[in-house]
């Protein structure tokens, strides 16, 4: 019995969901982008998840609102790999189970970072400028082979990047709270540093390409700054 807190003009991501067949059992009850979009007379239905998307604006005020108002809710799903658009204190005070959407993006962002490394590296602008006034001069190209990938943040999508970059024959330099090298995934770093302030100044001067892929939070807000940048 689902609750879909979302901005229902701009979601297209909730496709399946408004749309689409549900799963046996699955119902979803209501849409809507505040907790007042929700009619007292769900109470008798007894929702018990909400799926909360990003496209809902001021979703931190508004999901503690709707939970509040539906106490028979029991997991609210995150339609994102990020949660910082719900962090807050009063969610924080409640009690259903919380997930989210964990490697759903991985693979494309990886595929997105390998791009974006080779547009510089293989002169795509270049290319652009050079389309526009068709003219077709030679220029020296970079390879990405022998390359530094420095990764912030070794989670699920810092993982999938080096395993790409691994394929481009890239070293792998990598950024997290436990720096250790134990399982397969971790063995395709090179290197694997702390994630303290030191560490990521070192990264950023080794590194010729960089990943951030940590997760936005308090703690990682403006972790990049001009003088990581600098250094």
């Amino acid at each position: 019995r689902i609750l879909s807190l979302c901005d229902p003009d701009n979601c297209d991501a909730n496709v399946a969901l408004h749309e689409g067949t549900l799963p046996p059992g699955a119902t979803l009850l209501a849409i809507g982008k505040t907790a007042e979009d929700f009619g007292e007379a769900l109470k008798e239905q007894k929702p018990n998840v909400v799926f909360v998307s990003p496209s809902c604006p001021k979703a931190r005020v508004q999901l503690p609102a709707l939970l509040q108002k539906f106490p028979t809710v029991e997991w609210v799903h995150a339609q994102s790999a990020g949660i910082d658009f719900l962090v807050c204190d009063e969610l924080s005070a409640t009690t259903p189970v919380m997930t989210n959407a964990k490697g759903q993006f991985s693979s494309s962002l990886a595929e997105y970072a390998m791009l974006a490394c080779s547009y510089f590296a293989k002169g795509i602008p270049q290319l652009i400028r050079q389309k526009g006034a068709k003219s077709w001069t030679k220029f020296d190209v970079q390879e990405l082979r022998g390359q530094t990938m420095g990764i912030v943040g070794y989670g699920d999508v810092g993982r999938a990047v080096a395993k790409l970059a691994k394929q481009y024959g890239m070293k792998i330099v990598a950024l997290r709270r436990n720096p250790r090298r134990d399982t397969d995934e971790e063995k395709l770093c090179d290197v694997v540093y702390g994630n303290d302030k030191a560490s990521l100044n070192r990264l950023m001067s080794e590194s010729d390409y960089i990943v951030c892929s940590a997760p936005s939070t308090v703690d990682t807000k403006g972790m990049v700054n001009a003088d990581a940048f600098a250094s």
